[in-house]
């Protein structure tokens, strides 16, 4: 299972595809990790939208992709589906992975400033990323857009 909205995150410490480490600890605010593989079909419907929340959002809110492959496979991966936001690497040994309970990619978790989960969502669920929308929204001080605007998008896709 999952971590549940209100339990407490772990830190963590991972290198990004350019060999710069993060960790959940650094820096102030609320972070949005996304657990994800870059063979998943579901994660490759998912991480655009969840691009466009960067870029609505994103001077707000950190966002980190945390792939659970090697980083050449993740360097390839944002770069064909245009991802600006921060890609981790989770592999070989899927640490963070597994101290976050993640059964099912892609995972969201949203983490606030005292480092407790706000949102979890599992797979592709379209009422989710609505209601990720309007949180990030809200955090940032403003009004919530489309993310899906001319888009016909499942209601859900199991991943």
């Amino acid at each position: 299972m999952p971590l549940k909205v209100g339990e407490k995150a772990k830190d963590f410490e991972l290198y990004d595809v350019e060999g710069n480490f993060h960790s959940l600890s650094e820096g102030e605010g609320y972070k949005l990790l996304v657990f994800y593989k870059v063979t998943c079909p579901t994660c490759q419907l998912t991480l655009p939208f969840v691009e466009r929340l960067y870029k609505l959002y994103g001077h707000k809110v950190n966002f980190w992709g945390i792939a659970q492959d090697p980083d050449h496979a993740v360097h390839d991966f944002a770069k064909t589906y245009r991802l600006t936001f921060p890609q981790l690497i989770d592999y070989p040994n899927y640490q963070t992975s597994v101290d976050y309970h993640v059964e099912v990619v892609p995972t969201i978790y949203l983490i606030n400033p005292k480092g407790y989960v706000d949102f979890v969502s599992n797979s592709f669920v379209k009422s989710d990323l609505k209601r990720l929308n309007e949180s990030l929204a809200y955090i940032s001080g403003q009004a919530p857009e489309d993310i899906f605007a001319g888009q016909r998008v499942p209601e859900l896709k199991p991943g």
